[in-house]
């Protein structure tokens, strides 16, 4: 009997966890269909099933959602994201996208969306066993699963001598998706050592934390506030740049946050980059550039 193709869109949280992702799906013996890097033909894709409220990641996803749909996958994995730590939640379209993904696209395969909710101690452990019980697999291989999938590994920027120092900030998919945000991360390393914010230690984070005006909700946006403030506060960097994406409500209080602090300190130029579908590379590198330039002006100026 053919085992069923399960797919795997390659946006939104996929960022955070691919390695552990697919690490634990291997373990299970499930056959996965990864859809391809976003790219401009993905997102005009799902810019024509989306709702025009929608921000560019969730369009995005829509085009990967039907790039799946037309090429053999039986099913698509899409878990309800409700929280991912005690007393947090992430933004709240992730709470009801299957919903909305099925809503808008009714071709689509059935969706496997067990809840991630991570407010109780077993939320992980609970995660995994309804993942299992969907896909028809033995709690006991489930549990082994679990137990031998492997972490993900990152090894920490070094941030030395006279070269530009950058903090790119944002959440992952707006980060690490290059065909989301026109490539912002290599561009800004052929200039610059680059740290975002899954490189800020627990400590650094816990500093820009403590510096809140008030906890946020969201744990995402709380992590970049917190990064951009323990580098305005700890001074590793030269520049910050913040991306975010049209239409997220959650980063709209974000920036403010780290504008309000930064008009209290005012010591590192912060560039704030949104994204659109209509985002152009030409305008970006422009800014980019511009803002490399005056980087540089200060750092010849305080090294001289």
């Amino acid at each position: 009997m053919k085992s069923k193709l399960i797919g795997v869109p390659r946006t939104l949280l996929y960022y955070n966890v691919a390695e552990k992702l697919e690490s634990f799906f291997d373990l299970l013996e499930v056959n996965l269909l990864v859809s391809p890097p976003t790219s401009k033909s993905l997102i005009k894709k799902g810019n024509s099933f989306s709702i025009d409220e929608a921000c560019l990641p969730v369009k995005a996803g829509l085009g990967h959602l039907d790039y799946l749909a037309n090429n053999g996958a039986d099913a698509i994995f899409m878990p309800r994201v409700v929280s991912i730590e005690r007393n947090k939640y992430i933004c709240p379209k992730f709470l009801g996208l299957p919903e909305y993904c099925t809503s808008l696209m009714p071709h689509l395969p059935p969706l496997i969306s067990p809840t991630i909710d991570l407010r109780t101690k077993n939320g992980i452990k609970k995660f995994c066993m309804d993942l299992g019980k969907e896909l028809k697999i033995q709690p006991f291989k489930v549990k082994e699963a679990l137990f031998k999938v492997k972490p993900e590994k990152r090894n920490k920027p070094k941030l030395m001598g006279k070269e530009l120092n950058i903090a790119v900030l944002g959440h992952s998919y707006n980060i690490y998706d290059p065909g989301l945000n026109l490539a912002i991360l290599e561009k800004t390393k052929k200039y610059a050592n680059v740290k975002t914010v899954e490189d800020y230690t627990e400590n650094e984070l816990n500093m820009g934390r403590d510096l809140l005006p008030k906890p946020l909700f969201w744990s995402y946006g709380e992590q970049i506030a917190a990064a951009a403030i323990s580098s305005m506060e700890k001074g590793e960097v030269q520049g910050i740049i913040v991306v975010t994406s049209f239409g997220c409500g959650p980063h709209s209080f974000i920036t403010e946050i780290i504008e309000q602090h930064y008009k209290k300190r005012k010591q590192i130029p912060i560039l704030y980059l949104t994204l659109d579908e209509h985002s152009a590379e030409a305008g970006l590198i422009t800014r980019l550039e511009a803002f490399m330039d005056l980087l540089t002006l200060r750092r010849e100026k305080i090294w001289a």
